[in-house]
């Protein structure tokens, strides 16, 4: 079925619009289009038209016409009965998220073609998400987006990269599909990530790589009501009803499809300035407590009566609004509030002491609102446990011969390099699984010793889809423009090898994908931008801001763009600003990086690193101790620190406010930050979700410290003493504090709550717990059961494994603690010091730090 003239009218008219910002890009593809058929120069002006800039300037011109031939292709066949509407955002669209631009849908559907052949669209959905299940399974990693074919290769990935191998894959056999997710949840820490997929006339909800025997169906479905914004995006308008569009975040359309899974309500906001009259063009976030931090669920513009609204769940927010450096701050329960008015004014002057005043924030999260969901018979149950079991299996197979095929070539790698660290090649090599053969090629093509340090320098997500071709380039070579560790650097500095490897021969910069920079640098760069990074780093930032412009609704947020791309386009986002800088110095031999705590450039100077960013005097460091009374705090779990300052936000609007700091893994009793004003947030999460918080806005000139003061909560707020007789059996002799826990091995919630209890192992052992952990089946071949057993039994923690068929039990136990019924895993706080088993606290499902609110609890009962 040809495409329709209105869509090769909108690329066309999309495509002229943005020629100029596209350079020798658009000459490129203009020579391409006469050679083309209609349809595929539509799609590929679409594609260079609609994409984020980054993609049509770094993507080479024959992905992009690949992605165009395999839609043609699908659109002739199973997807040719597709309104053209949802054939192009849900089949056409190359994109999913942020994840690397690959050209691996031809590749799909010859693997997944003859398994979905004569299925209907719901069990062809099915079909292909047990197929995702054979290949990947849940796996926390970091915050680069890994593309289908890494995803195969490491055989997991977090909830957004598992998403988006089902979007790819659904895709690829022309069924529409899209990724949903919940920017924050409310009533636990972290987000998530699904996929809804079109079949019948409507769109169905699944887990990726979460197969079950019907689709609207999935261990999130009563997270998802609880939900306080789910949401989805396009990269284009075209076709769209604007009813349906809520707002607009960089080149994306955002559809907020809140309603279709919890109860919602409107919240109308009104901003004012000082003297009253409406703030126009004000940036208005509506933002969640996560991970003791205030989080955007959603940033919108105000029109030009100051007011704008947002559709969300019924649960605490904070509205924040700004305009330039004015702001304005509200917390409101949406189940109780539909329109807020602010008035901008100056931010809150920080107190000067730094033991107060405190304000406490009472934080409520939505109830529970199941989403809609199909039932299943008994029998289709035990036949998806069987499919699923068989995926698993097929996996475990996968990863087996991954690894036996990793051995190989760490073997062989030891003979052709015998100088080589020999542990540290079979690590890379075993963590690369799927895509170790094109790492081992990259190693052995010479004998130069820089190949090993390299990939060392590499995160470890990159040994699943690095390019040897890429990473040969980035080998020093002064014929290529590289700087060898002997040579001086621009500054003429010779860094010791460590440095040198870890900040000038490293590829990595920040969460980018990597590219093919260092061949291009320094050659590419402005003979006064090369003097400037020599002499004067600060003058050299400056230079840069200068002449790179940034055109917000051309980009994606999280995408970053290639350093060469960068400056080739001279369009260049805040985060690819910073790491075209820093390309640019270590290119020239400087060291140079992305800061832990807040993602500033600094380069190292005189042996301390020095943000290039700002007025020299408000960028000096100054020590910060955050003092815990009693128990240590974990940051992002128990307290979170914000500064006060102007940040781009995904729509490009500038938004003034306090914004958190990555300090994930930074010593509370020793951290340097930069002088400014600062608030430090403390909360403690009940069983039920809400949030007890409490606040302190103070000011760092000079060596500070902080005495974090938390709530004072009661064991009636987060405690029961309910009688458990039916848990007895299981407890067996226990006679002090127990965790009994029924486990689901495989699945994405069993994961989490596994994994939380091996990293906090020492800590089950301190406070006395006991565990339970209870199976359908014998489950100890499960890779991250056994994990979390290793390390219990090291810590000394008694560790009993039972067998339940799950029919009544968990169910039982479940609802006489209050604790959601149909959610695994179900953990439960036993006493077991009285004659019968006193429940303490249940909490059933996905929820992020489930172990550590129980030590919490132990320690309070």
């Amino acid at each position: 079925m040809p495409l329709s003239e209105q869509l090769a009218a909108y690329a066309a008219r999309r495509y002229d619009a943005r020629r100029a910002l596209l350079g020798e890009r658009a000459m490129e593809a203009e020579a391409l289009f006469p050679t083309l058929s209609p349809d595929e120069a539509t799609l590929l002006r679409y594609h260079l038209a609609t994409l984020p800039l980054t993609d049509a300037v770094d993507a080479p011109l024959e992905v992009l016409l690949a992605f165009a031939r395999h839609a043609l292709m699908l659109r002739e066949g199973p997807a040719a009965g597709l309104p053209e509407d949802l054939f192009v955002h849900y089949v056409a669209t190359a994109r999913v998220n942020n994840e690397p631009l690959q050209d691996c849908r031809g590749a799909l559907w010859g693997e997944l073609a003859p398994r979905v052949a004569g299925l209907d669209p719901e069990r062809a959905v099915i079909e292909v998400n047990y197929w995702c299940a054979e290949m990947a399974t849940y796996q926390s990693t970091d915050g680069r987006t890994l593309g289908a074919p890494g995803v195969i290769a490491a055989a997991a990935g977090r909830c957004g990269e598992e998403s988006t191998l089902l979007v790819t894959a659904l895709r690829a056999v022309g069924i529409p599909a899209r990724q949903l997710y919940v920017p924050w949840w409310a009533h636990c820490d972290d987000n998530h990530a699904w996929v809804e997929a079109w079949a019948g006339g409507r769109w169905h909800y699944l887990g990726a790589c979460e197969p079950e025997e019907a689709l609207d169906r999935g261990w999130f479905t009563t997270a998802s009501g609880r939900a306080p914004m789910v949401a989805t995006r396009l990269f284009s308008d075209f076709g769209c009803d604007p009813a349906d569009v809520v707002g607009r975040a960089g080149c994306t359309v955002l559809v907020n499809v809140t309603g279709s899974y919890a109860a919602t309500t409107r919240l109308a906001v009104r901003v004012a300035l000082p003297d009253g009259a409406p703030a126009s063009g004000a940036t208005m976030a509506f933002e969640v407590l996560n991970m003791a931090g205030w989080r955007p669920l959603s940033v919108l513009t105000a029109n030009d009566e100051g007011r704008c609204s947002v559709e969300l769940g019924l649960g605490s927010v904070r509205v924040h609004a700004s305009a330039g450096s004015l702001m304005a701050e509200k917390d409101v329960d949406t189940a109780e509030v539909s329109e807020v008015a602010l008035v901008l004014a100056p931010a809150p002057a920080p107190c000067g002491a730094a033991d107060g005043p405190w304000r406490d924030v009472d934080v409520r999260a939505p109830e529970d609102h199941p989403a809609p969901s199909q039932a299943l018979s008994p029998e289709a149950a035990e036949r998806g446990r069987a499919r699923k079991a068989a995926a698993d299996e097929c996996r475990r197979e996968r990863v087996g011969r991954m690894r036996e095929r990793s051995a190989e070539l760490a073997a062989r790698a030891a003979e052709l390099r015998p100088a080589d660290d020999a542990a540290l090649v079979a690590h890379i090599l075993e963590t690369a699984r799927g895509h170790a053969g094109e790492i081992f090629s990259f190693l052995t093509a010479g004998a130069e010793p820089e190949r090993l340090a390299l990939l060392a320098t590499l995160a470890e997500k990159d040994y699943l889809d690095a390019d040897p071709a890429l990473l040969e380039g980035h080998l020093p070579d002064k014929g290529a423009g590289g700087v060898c560790h002997d040579d001086k650097g621009a500054g003429g500095v010779c860094q010791d090898r460590e440095t040198w490897e870890r900040y000038v021969l490293c590829p990595r910069i920040g969460l980018e994908h990597l590219s093919a920079w260092r061949p291009a640098f320094p050659e590419a760069l402005p003979e006064e931008l090369a003097r400037l990074i020599a002499d004067d780093p600060r003058a050299a930032w400056a230079w840069l801001c200068e002449r790179m412009s940034f055109s917000p609704a051309e980009h994606l947020a999280k995408l970053v763009g290639t350093p060469a791309g960068a400056l080739a386009s001279g369009e260049a986002s805040e985060v690819t600003l910073r790491t075209l800088f820093v390309a640019a110095c270590r290119s020239l031999g400087v060291a140079a990086r992305l800061a832990p705590a807040d993602g500033r450039a600094e380069v190292l100077a005189d042996g301390r690193w020095t943000c290039v960013e700002g007025e020299a005097a408000s960028e000096r460091t100054c020590p910060l101790r955050v003092v815990a009374d009693g128990t240590p705090l974990v940051y992002g779990t128990d307290w979170g620190l914000a500064r006060l300052g102007c940040a781009m936000q995904v729509g490009g609007q500038e938004l003034w406010g306090f914004h958190q700091l990555d300090l994930w893994d930074c010593d509370p009793d020793a951290l340097e930050v930069p002088a400014g004003t600062y608030r430090l947030t403390t909360t403690t999460r009940l069983p039920n979700g809400n949030q007890q918080a409490a606040e302190l806005v103070f000011a760092v000139d000079g060596p500070t410290e902080v005495r974090a003061r938390r709530r004072a909560l009661r064991p009636e707020d987060m405690l029961q003493r309910i009688p458990l007789p039916d848990a007895a059996p299981l407890l067996g002799e226990r006679d002090g504090l127990a965790l009994l826990a029924f486990l689901e091995p495989a699945e994405e919630p069993t994961e989490h709550l596994l994994n939380e209890l091996a990293d906090a192992a020492r800590a089950v052992a301190a406070a006395g717990l006991s565990l339970t952990l209870v199976t359908r089946e014998d489950a100890t071949g499960d890779p991250t059961l056994a994990r979390a057993l290793a390390e219990l039994g090291a810590a000394g923690v008694p560790v009993a494994l039972a067998r339940d068929d799950f029919s009544e039990l968990p169910e039982r136990l479940a609802r006489r603690m209050f604790a959601n019924p149909e959610l695994l895993p179900l953990a439960v706080l036993i006493d077991a010091r009285a004659e019968a088993p006193v429940g303490l606290f249940a909490r059933g499902g996905y929820a992020v730090g489930t172990v550590e609110l129980v030590l919490r609890l132990a320690a309070l009962a």
